[in-house]
């Protein structure tokens, strides 16, 4: 299922049955176990591409966010999604339901109980698949792009964030490892939405709004709280 480099924990199994009859098979690990901390109660996640084995097999991939809940003191075991969890299936469902193709939209959902495998046996696991948004995140490869390239991804990231703001939707987790662009079609998307305000307004500067993703260069700040406001407000 995966390789030496990212291994993947024994109670996350290869094959997943959700309650809607759709079953899907994990194909490779996107990133490695880790404790996430933005949400309630105490979880870990693993992120990996799938493909749907029934009950229409397909070979198209997706994304399958697999989260764990994990011991923590004063907490009990509890088969329900974290808060963070269901602010994304609430942005996943909303980008379904417009059938965007500036963000993920929603494939499927599943919850069930940790067996005596996982770290907090009882606990919830849950399964979330999204479309997987073609091309490559430009964390680590924008800055070494030529002008010109970068000049035609400004513009595109622009508009997909003007879409998704128009839905009622201000990411908060501005980082360009969050930012995709597909060099074939010149299409930029956006994803992870475990993060994200309601908003009745479109930002009315793009510079200012690529600034806070990195995709334009700002200036020095103060300080590093300075630094810190200007990306998360």
């Amino acid at each position: 299922m995966a390789g030496a480099e990212e291994p993947v924990p024994d109670f996350i199994e290869q094959t997943i049955t959700f309650q809607d009859g759709q079953s899907f098979e994990i194909l490779k690990p996107l990133t490695n176990y880790r404790s996430c901390h933005d949400g309630t109660p105490k979880e870990a996640r693993m992120v990996f591409t799938c493909r749907r084995i029934s009950p229409d097999a397909s070979t198209e991939e997706y994304v399958m966010k697999v989260k764990t809940q994990l011991p923590a003191e004063g907490q009990v075991p509890i088969v329900h999604p974290s808060t963070t969890t269901e602010h994304e299936l609430k942005a996943l469902t909303t980008f379904h339901n417009v059938k965007s193709s500036f963000a993920p939209q929603l494939v499927g959902f599943h919850c069930q109980a940790q067996d005596g495998r996982g770290p907090l046996p009882g606990g919830f696991q849950t399964f979330t698949v999204m479309t997987k948004m073609p091309g490559y995140a430009l964390f680590g490869k924008y800055w070494n792009m030529s002008t010109q390239d970068r000049d035609e991804i400004i513009p595109k990231a622009a508009e997909a964030l003007r879409s998704i703001y128009a839905l009622g939707i201000e990411p908060v987790d501005r980082g360009m490892r969050n930012v995709i662009w597909d060099p074939d079609m010149k299409q930029c998307s956006i994803i992870d939405f475990e993060l994200w305000n309601e908003t009745q307004e479109i930002f009315a500067d793009d510079k200012t709004e690529l600034q806070r993703w990195g995709l334009i260069r700002t200036p020095p700040a103060k300080d590093h709280w300075a630094a810190w406001n200007s990306m998360y407000r």
